[in-house]
């Protein structure tokens, strides 16, 4: 994870409010959205190991991948996600060429490679802009600071995704039609604004595996 919880903010299972049947099924439907942020985050934040490389050409990704291609209008960009997974079988060492493809995508110079800061797109490109500035006050409010080893700041896309999944979490245990409204519009303002951008930018990098171009499409419909 990209964040740690330093306030306890999140209630224990055993210490949640009862919920109704209906209450329950909208629960379930949070904790689902909260995984699948978890999961996008964790792809976003770092170069994938040896040994995640190896369990996704195995096929350890495709449970996700299939509830999310579930969705008529993401079927397309999870078989684009699952080609490029399994492209990866011709090379003799996906896993170095899939760190090079992230170093080119995320790691270079913003004016040439698509920087995944939400103030690039959002704040005609100044970086620690207003974008980031309230990304940091939500961490903040929320009891959470990015984690050391991270060493990025707020408003990367594998932070905002780790905060949203620890949103959703939270309402799982405790929806109300305010907190419900109000993460959807962080989703709206926040997120959905600028990513097909992101996306767009990363199908114009040379890369090895269309492995990142692919999730990106997906991560930026999956959101609209």
């Amino acid at each position: 994870m990209t964040i740690n919880n330093t306030a306890g903010i999140s209630l224990p299972q055993d210490t949640a409010p009862a919920l109704s049947p209906e209450q329950q099924l909208v629960a379930e439907y949070y904790q689902h959205q909260a995984l699948l942020c978890q999961w996008f985050a964790t792809l976003l934040a770092a170069e994938l190991n040896e040994a995640t490389v190896q369990a996704y050409i195995k096929g350890d990704a495709a449970p996700l991948l299939d509830a999310l291609a579930s969705l008529d209008e993401l079927s397309e960009s999870v078989k684009a996600v699952q080609n490029a997974i399994n492209g990866l079988t011709a090379f003799a060492h996906p896993q170095l060429e899939l760190a090079a493809d992230f170093a080119s995508l995320f790691l270079s110079d913003a004016r040439h490679s698509p920087a995944p800061y939400a103030s690039l797109y959002l704040d005609d490109g100044r970086f620690n802009g207003p974008s980031f500035q309230r990304m940091q006050a939500r961490l903040t409010a929320a009891g959470y600071d990015i984690d050391d080893a991270f060493k990025e700041p707020a408003d990367h896309v594998a932070v905002i995704l780790d905060y949203l999944a620890e949103s959703y979490r939270r309402l799982a245990l405790e929806p109300t039609p305010a907190a419900e409204e109000n993460l959807a519009l962080f989703v709206k303002e926040e997120l959905a604004s600028w990513l097909p951008e992101l996306a767009q930018r990363a199908q114009k990098v040379e890369t090895a595996s269309q492995f990142y171009p692919a999730l990106l499409t997906l991560v930026a419909a999956y959101f609209k």
